[in-house]
Order: structure tokens, then sequence, then C-alpha cells
């Protein structure tokens, strides 16, 4: 056996911790936030790519869904790796990874290395998910579901702000598609040697050869029909968060003269931040109770999204979405939350991968389609569908929580 196998077989080591368990609970919070930061920020540069590359509705959906595909290309691939090898050495790898790609969005000369970006963005960010959703789950005190509902704020509270700040910075200061991506390099830097510090949750980590081998993500046995059925909130909640970072901005855009940019990434915001507000002031909620409310909440923010569109009024617009973003809100976290009450210690982010999958899944499919419609029917056309597409999706999860095993 040679000198490098000899170290392939050795289990993944990391040096001792420094961050006490409840300032690692923060951290990872907030790394989670950071990624989502840099999924939404390319959000209000869409429309600048548009011009200075001249492609469809249809394009811009389908660098949205390479994004989405990465994520889900790692999500199966290695979305359960850090309960093999620990937790640290997945988001020191992601993070790298993560810088890679912003440095290939920063310097985009055109569309196709804007593929490439977002798609190795989306294995980074894929990577990451799991970890840091086990490592909530890890850190969260004993008997609370902390984790969970920190999962979705963190969330909701990230893709505001980056879409938000992008939107600022693009709008008003210089290099309009670079500025973010370097400022958000800074932040990944800075992440580095603070994952290093933090406690590692996973014990006898196994052998990086072994823990490598494709292990799917998936639930501990006897509850996958309980999965399957909680799982349309997850497919509710993204389908709408899907729409709304990839055609929202157009959407708003459309309906404001001036100022197009910063009113694209504030389309991302309203729904969002108000989502994470919303999981803030409802974190004591059972899950069951949060899907249920937001349900119907759901259903009466995108219908008045689509009178807003037909109106052709960007305050109903906005004051629509930011309904639809306490509907989203509070789904994600009520079905999170039930979703991961499903996991066992020994596949915590195996679980919350697969519930990922879904969300991601449920964020692509529909984008990309939704975009190919807007192609060829408009924008107007294309939005009342989804609309009506995700009011159904909203009904299915309501009444999902009324079935009994």
């Amino acid at each position: 056996m040679t000198a490098p196998e000899v170290a392939l077989d050795r289990p993944v080591r990391a040096p001792r911790a420094v961050l006490a368990p409840h300032r690692a609970f923060w951290f990872v919070g907030a790394l989670l936030a950071l990624f989502l930061m840099a999924s939404t920020a390319p959000s209000p540069m869409y429309a600048i790519y548009q011009q200075r590359w001249d492609f469809s509705a249809t394009v811009l959906t389908e660098v949205f869904g390479a994004y989405m595909i990465g994520i889900l290309a790692a999500l199966v691939l290695f979305g359960a790796v850090s309960d093999r090898i620990g937790r640290r050495p997945v988001l020191f790898a992601a993070l790298l990874l993560e810088i890679v790609s912003m440095l290939v969005l920063a310097f985009a000369p055109d569309v196709g290395p804007l593929f490439l970006g977002r798609f190795l963005q989306g294995v980074a960010t894929g990577a990451a998910t799991g970890a840091i959703s086990g490592s909530l789950l890890d850190f969260q005190p004993p008997g609370s579901s902390r984790g969970a509902t920190f999962n979705g704020v963190a969330a909701g509270l990230g893709m505001a702000l980056g879409s938000g700040v992008a939107g600022l910075l693009v709008q008003f200061a210089p290099a309009p598609t670079m500025l973010a991506y370097l400022l958000l390099i800074v932040g990944f830097v800075i992440a580095l040697p603070l994952v290093w510090l933090m406690p590692e949750p996973v014990r006898d980590p196994i052998a990086l050869r072994r823990a490598l081998r494709p292990q799917r993500p998936g639930v501990p046995a006897g509850r996958g029909k309980a999965f399957a059925l909680l799982a349309t909130t997850m497919l509710s909640a993204w389908t709408i968060g899907g729409m709304f970072m990839s055609l929202g901005p157009s959407v708003a855009k459309s309906l404001v003269d001036g100022t197009p940019y910063l009113i694209g990434g504030l389309a991302v915001a309203a729904m969002t931040g108000v989502g994470a507000a919303a999981q803030l002031s409802a974190s004591g909620w059972l899950g069951q109770r949060a899907v249920r409310v937001a349900a119907p909440t759901l259903i009466v923010g995108l219908a008045t999204v689509a009178v807003a569109v037909l109106n052709g009024s960007a305050a109903t617009f906005f004051a629509g979405s930011a309904v639809v973003g306490i509907g989203w809100g509070l789904m994600f976290m009520g079905g999170f939350r039930l979703l991961t009450a499903l996991a066992d210690p020994d596949n915590r982010a195996a679980t919350a991968s697969m519930i990922y999958i879904v969300a991601y899944l449920s964020a692509t499919v529909p984008s990309v389609l939704l975009g190919m419609l807007t192609t060829y029917a408009g924008l107007t056309t294309s939005t009342i569908v989804f609309a009506a597409i995700a009011a159904l999706f909203a009904t299915i999860a309501w009444a999902g929580t009324y079935i009994r095993h």
C-alpha cells in the first residue's frame, strides 16, 4: 500500500474546536444565509445580462435551472457525506467551490460562463446545505425545534438580502455585474477559518474513500409515506420561490418605469424578507398549524399578484408579494419542521438533503416551463398560469395535514 493510499483510508480528522456549540449554531445559520444571499444576488442582474447578450426568457430560466441542477446533483451525490466524514470538511470544500463560482460569475464575458458559474454555485450550495442543516439540528438546544426554525429564517433572510443589496449595487454602484460577487467572496473567505473552529458533531468519521461512494439521501425506514405526504409543503413553497427568483424581477420591471434593476431585486426581497419575518413571529407554532395558516394566505397573495399583473399595478404587485411572502415563510417553516421530525440523529444530513431535493426540483421544473411559456405567450399569461398552479399546490399541502396515518 502506497503512502497516498494510507492517507486516503484514514478517518478524516479536524483540529480541536474553539467555538462553543451555541456560537457554532449561530455561525452555521449565518453561513446558510450567506450561501443563499449569493443564490439570489444574480436576480437583479438578469435584465443587464439579457440586454448585453440578447437572450430570451427561456434562456433566463435555464440559467436559473443550471443553478438548481447543480444543487440537485450535489444533494444526490454528496448530501449525506457530512453524516459520514463530518460537517467541517464538507463545509470547507463547499466554501472553496463557492468562491470559484463567484469568480466565474463576476468575470463572465457571455452567457456560457454564466451557465457554468451558476452550475458550480449550485454544486457548492447543495453540498453545503445538508451539512449546514444537519449542524443546525446538532447544535440546537436539546428538546427544541430551533434548528428547523432558524434554517427557514436564515434562508429567507439570506435570499432577501442577496437580491435587495445586489439590486442597490446594480442600480447605484460601479461595476454592476461584478461588485456584488466580489463582496460575497470576501464573506466566504472570512468564513473559511471559522469552519475549522466549530465543533465536529459527527463522531468516528469514516474513511474518505468509503464516504465518497454515492449514497442517496433519504429518510429512515418505514417513514417514506409520511415524508411523501408532508413533502407537498415543499412543493408548494418552492414552486413559488422558484418563480419569484427567476421571473419575479422581470414582472416587477414591466410594471415600473425607472430604476428597473433596483425594483427587480426588491421583488425577490419583498417575498423572502417578509417570509423570514413571518417565520420569526410564528417560531413557536407547530408545523401543522403553520401549514394550515400558510395555504390560504398563499392563495390570497397569489390572487393579488394575478390581479396586479392584469391591471398593471406595481403597488398591488408588491402588496401581493408581501402576502405571498407570509404564506411562503410559514409553509417553508412548517413543512421543514414536520419533515425533519422524521430524522434520526444518524441521518440528519441525509434527510435534510432529501427535503431540499424536493424543494429545488419544485423550484426548477415549473420555472423552466414558465420561462418557455413566457417566450411564446407573454409575461402576463405566464404569471396567471403560475398563480393558478401554485394555488393548487398550496391547497394540496393544506389537505395533506388532515390525512392521518
